[in-house]
């Protein structure tokens, strides 16, 4: 069973999407109205999963600000159907689909198998991982958030996912104490920026890169460490990775 990114590419109905009137809320909300028209059965059983959601959302810009469609990670096949399945139906159809005022009709989708989970339990180990943050990126932190890129936090969230889906599950509890006291950022480059999560409220988050390093560990935990990384680019880190916010990417090489 593999991970699975999908790509929606949008085009506008009249002027173009401008990406200063898209919210979290829109955009999770465009998905699922997406979803419901072509599969309403399937649609619910994803509505009414438990977390952590088996996908991530992500918004895809142009130049100018424009918003071009929509990045989709899914840890699971059927998810991964799911999408395909109903943004081509959407793609057939040619009825314009709507994000707050804005009309949009769905003009490509573009499926990618990535790794599975045999192939990520096989990741070599590593002593340092530089992590490009794509759409902002925020962590609960008590009654607030905490915009800022810590290595515990940043791996919490993929470790996780694979606890919930990879068969078998079961990753050493151990692992993310590990992290918390023998991970260290040694570089980083980013800037907060808000993300409207309605068009009354806005959430702060990080985007840019931070480099990762340890100078200790053993195989196993350097091992899981490169898996994380990996997976973190479906699953997405941080809060509401459904919603837009999270999107993560590697910067080559890792080592």
């Amino acid at each position: 069973m593999s991970m699975y990114q999908i790509t929606v590419l949008f085009e506008s109905t009249g002027d173009p999407l401008d990406g200063r009137y898209v919210t979290a809320k829109g955009l999770h909300g465009l998905l699922f109205r997406a979803l419901q028209e072509a599969d309403p059965e399937e649609t619910d059983w994803l509505h009414g999963h438990p977390a952590p959601k088996p996908f991530s959302l992500a918004p895809r810009y142009a130049e100018g600000g424009q918003l071009a469609g929509l990045r989709l990670g899914a840890v699971s096949a059927r998810v991964a159907q799911l999408f395909v399945r109903a943004w081509e139906w959407q793609r057939a159809q040619r009825r314009p689909l709507r994000l707050g005022h804005q009309p949009l009709r769905v003009a490509e989708v573009r499926g990618a198998a990535g790794p599975s989970w045999a192939d990520l339990t096989r990741a070599r180990p590593i002593r340092r991982l530089e992590v490009e943050f794509l759409s902002p990126t925020t962590f609960r932190q008590g009654p607030g958030h905490l915009p800022l890129p810590v290595p515990y936090n940043v791996f919490a969230w993929p470790w996780r996912v694979w606890q919930a889906y990879a068969p078998p599950a079961a990753l050493p509890e151990e692992w993310l104490e590990w992290c918390r006291q023998d991970v260290f950022v040694t570089a980083v480059s980013i800037e907060t920026v808000p993300m409207a999560i309605t068009p009354n409220d806005t959430l702060v988050g990080f985007v840019g890169r931070a480099r990762f390093e340890t100078n200790r560990g053993t195989r196993e935990q350097l091992c899981l460490w490169h898996a994380l990384g990996q997976l973190a680019t479906y699953t997405g880190v941080g809060h509401k990775t459904t919603m837009g916010m999270g999107a993560v990417g590697l910067v080559e090489p890792v080592g």
